[in-house]
């Protein structure tokens, strides 16, 4: 019996600004480049010609009709409801040339960040979150048709998928819990820490911090669902038993950041804040090694790979309750009420005391590039005998 042919679909959109997504699918992406599966073949694809290095990339050609006579009919189409027959029977035999044309490459196409470009093809979707259904109802989850784009989205492409990959235990409870899916469907593929703890990765200071500088760090993009706005009501409190702590917030604007920096001077904060905006993964390392803990009041989980970096570069961690957060962090983390302020500077207080009296906190950690392959390989097989349940067949296919 051959191998499952895994088609990896390279994703030519996503930005360094795109924070833990960007590191973990380039990280993923080199993982699985060299690594060998027991029952699957990689094979990476893209509908466009894209250079990655050490990348053998196959390029689709998706055989759109361009005859004078397909846009003619497009255009009249509308009109007439027996063009519009025509019209379908040309989209369909595109449909069925397009499969045939991934077929000659892939199985099942493996989507390493959330989406899917081909819905008619066996796919593996990955699954980050669900925060329009297990958060609150933050503008970038419901409002703006934010919502019904993601209700959407789930409808067509995660109830549709041969595979769910979700990145924890947690992730997939909440997979089954809000969409009924069948759990067997659902298969657990480890989150891990960035690329900024390979010791290849040189830390460098930020320009901005002085020398010696006393702070904690909060490394998130300006979403409303970072809750920023309840950190700084922390700190307040916490100033008061360190006068002289800086907290150090580091993200790109997501429409929230102005809002944010009127609170930290409507406040009188403006001395203990230092924004530094988007930072390079050296000047984020540095931020790690020398801090007195990452904080994370998030309320957006299952799970959040900063925590994963600052426990392997031995930062001490303040982060909300989320029962994903407790999965990747066990008794390492030092967790808090999100919503409440006063609970958010008691643990901080408490972690910056105990690193003071060094304090160490251990934890067995799953969350690993290592596990994530092995996770793979094993899913990877389990697929293998679906998938091959059927062939190139026109007439089911």
């Amino acid at each position: 019996m051959r191998k499952l042919r895994i088609g990896i679909w390279i994703n030519s959109n996503i930005k360094p600004e795109a924070g833990g997504g960007y590191d973990y699918y380039n990280e993923l992406l080199k993982a699985l480049n060299n690594y060998s599966f027991k029952n699957a073949e990689i094979i990476f694809l893209s509908n466009k010609k894209i250079t990655v290095d050490n990348f053998k990339i196959e390029v689709i050609d998706e055989l759109k009709d361009k005859s004078l006579f397909f846009k003619i009919i497009k255009k009249i189409s509308p009109l007439f409801k027996n063009i519009r027959k025509v019209e379908d029977k040309i989209k369909n035999k595109q449909k069925d040339k397009l499969k045939k044309t991934i077929y000659k490459y892939a199985d099942i196409i493996y989507y390493l960040t959330p989406g899917c470009v081909y819905p008619d093809f066996p796919y593996i979707y990955t699954l980050w979150d669900l925060g329009h259904l297990n958060s609150y109802a933050f503008p970038e989850f419901s409002m703006n048709g934010n919502f019904e784009g993601r209700k959407k989205h789930c409808d067509l492409f995660l109830q549709k998928a041969l595979t769910i990959f979700t990145e924890s235990e947690t992730g997939k409870k909440e997979c089954k819990k809000y969409l009924n899916i069948n759990e067997k469907r659902i298969k657990i593929v480890p989150i891990f820490p960035s690329g900024i703890v390979n010791p290849k990765c040189i830390s460098i200071k930020p320009e901005k911090i002085k020398d010696g500088e006393f702070f904690i760090h909060y490394p998130a993009q300006y979403w409303t669902h970072k809750n920023h706005y309840n950190l700084l009501s922390a700190m307040i409190l916490i100033i008061k038993d360190f006068p002289k702590i800086k907290l150090i917030l580091t993200g790109s604007d997501k429409g929230n950041k102005n809002y944010i920096l009127e609170t930290i001077k409507k406040n009188g904060l403006k001395n203990n804040i230092i924004d530094l905006g988007f930072v390079p993964k050296e000047e984020l390392k540095w931020l790690y090694e020398n801090s007195q803990g990452l904080v994370m009041p998030t309320l957006l989980g299952p799970t959040n790979i900063p925590l994963l970096d600052a426990s392997k570069l031995g930062c001490p961690v303040a982060c909300t309750n989320l029962p994903g957060h407790i999965e990747q962090l066990g008794n390492y983390g030092y967790y808090f009420n999100g919503t409440d302020p006063k609970d958010i500077s008691i643990q901080v207080i408490k972690m910056i005391n105990d690193k003071k009296n060094n304090v160490k906190r251990e934890y067995n950690n799953k969350f690993n590039i290592k596990n994530t392959l092995n996770y793979l390989d094993k899913a990877f097989t389990e697929i293998k005998q679906i998938r091959f349940c059927w062939g190139e067949n026109d007439k089911i296919f």
